[in-house]
């Protein structure tokens, strides 16, 4: 059997002399494999970039195995001689059939198994395992499945109603291109996807029906570390307040939907660099987007020229308009100093209050959203790159908020 993985190899008699492993981990094959004579005897022998005549190590002198991390797909590997510990990583599912195999030939279990001489074993091209797919045909699909060792899958123009579930077991993707299909919701587990930097789901059918179920996007994983999501031509009508959850997005693409609004917590990405949301439905932005360092911004063919009315004349007090509730007060000091919270610390009605929270013009946090008022903002003044309509100036309305009478006065 041959385990695609990746491998360091620490030499424990460095570390006895104060030597330091360089901590790096080298793509690497591990074949299990018997002597040809002596078919008791069995072998591990470790291929790599760096060796590829590999390294041969006798089963009988493992000395000691660690799995406490076996299900994350790590394992660490003691031999006794050569003083050599290999570190693991690999796709847990194929890591598990390997030791598995391999407490198969420490206890001489092997009356069922197949396993090839070591004469027999090499790393041949064929062997090495894809880190890329590309899809655009229903017979390129392979016959086996999805490699567990992709590392990028594109997807495209197969009109695909239904999200293929078996990419939620590939924990080594990176990028994932599911454009030009007919795809319309995803399941909440692939929030959980813990590497997928770039997500491209444009010209599918996600908001179709209206009413679309965020979880998936809004995972524990994935908020972690998806930097460019493009949601481009899915007939969208609006984006979830908790987007900013995406502490490391850089890269929105929004154009050819039906948003009439954008969400007032978008201030709140503070990584975001390049926003597209061309030919929507929008009238107005949301002024906490004043806050986004943004580099680049397209905002063609939308409906910025239809004036939105100001609230109507309301009687208030300043305390009404600027302090609230004490419920009010306290939230802005937990955004203000951004206390972690979560629904397990304080209950989830707050927490949603706390999501949904407004941004006043100078950043500071604004819970009371039933005040505000429309100004019309020069977005060149804010943005290095701002893309219009050829023939209309580069003035919007931005719907504002405001957390003192100072920034209401502005």
């Amino acid at each position: 059997m041959k385990l695609q993985c990746q491998v360091e190899i620490v030499n424990r008699l460095h570390s006895n002399l104060n030597i330091r492993s360089n901590g790096k981990y080298i793509k690497s094959t591990l074949a299990l494999g018997k002597e040809p004579k002596r078919e008791a005897d069995y072998f591990i022998i470790h291929f790599s970039s760096v060796n590829k005549t590999g390294t041969k190590y006798s089963v009988k002198r493992l000395k000691q195995v660690f799995s406490k991390c076996l299900n994350e797909g790590k394992t660490t590997l003691r031999f006794e001689e050569p003083p050599h510990d290999l570190c693991v990583k690999s796709e847990a599912i194929q890591l598990k059939c390997f030791m598995r195999l391999l407490k198969s030939c420490i206890t001489g279990d092997v009356k069922n198994l197949q396993i090839a001489p070591l004469t027999s074993l090499s790393v041949t091209q064929k062997d090495n395992a894809p880190t890329k797919l590309v899809i655009r045909d229903r017979s390129d699909f392979p016959i086996k499945g999805l490699p567990r060792t992709l590392e990028s899958l594109y997807i495209n123009g197969l009109k695909l109603c239904n999200f293929r579930r078996d990419i939620l077991l590939l924990k080594q993707l990176t990028i994932l291109d599911l454009s030009n299909n007919a795809i319309e919701k995803l399941p909440a587990e692939f929030g959980r996807m813990p590497n997928l930097c770039e997500l491209y789901l444009s010209n599918n059918q996600i908001g179709v029906r209206g009413d679309v179920d965020w979880r998936w996007l809004l995972g524990p994983q994935i908020t972690s570390v998806l930097k460019l999501l493009d949601l481009s031509g899915n007939k969208l009508g609006h984006l979830p307040q908790s987007i900013w959850k995406l502490q490391k997005l850089v890269t929105l693409k929004l154009d050819n939907n039906m948003l009439e609004k954008l969400p007032t917590t978008l201030g709140r990405l503070s990584t975001l660099r390049y926003l597209t949301i061309s030919q929507n439905e929008i009238t107005s932005l949301p002024c906490s987007i004043l806050q986004c360092r943004l580099e680049y911004i397209d905002l063609s063919e939308n409906k910025y020229d239809v004036k939105e009315t100001n609230m109507a004349p309301i009687q208030h007090t300043p305390w009404d308009f600027y302090i609230g509730s004490l419920v009010d007060i306290a939230s802005k000091v937990v955004l203000k100093q951004k206390f972690f919270y979560a629904p397990n610390i304080i209950p989830r009605t707050l927490v949603e209050f706390l999501d949904n929270a407004n941004m006043c013009i100078c950043g500071a946090p604004v819970v009371n959203n039933s005040y505000y008022m429309n100004k019309e903002f020069e977005l060149k003044d804010f943005f290095r790159v701002v893309v219009f309509n050829s023939n209309r100036k580069s003035t919007v309305t931005v719907q504002c908020y405001f957390c003192s009478p100072k920034c209401f006065n502005r």
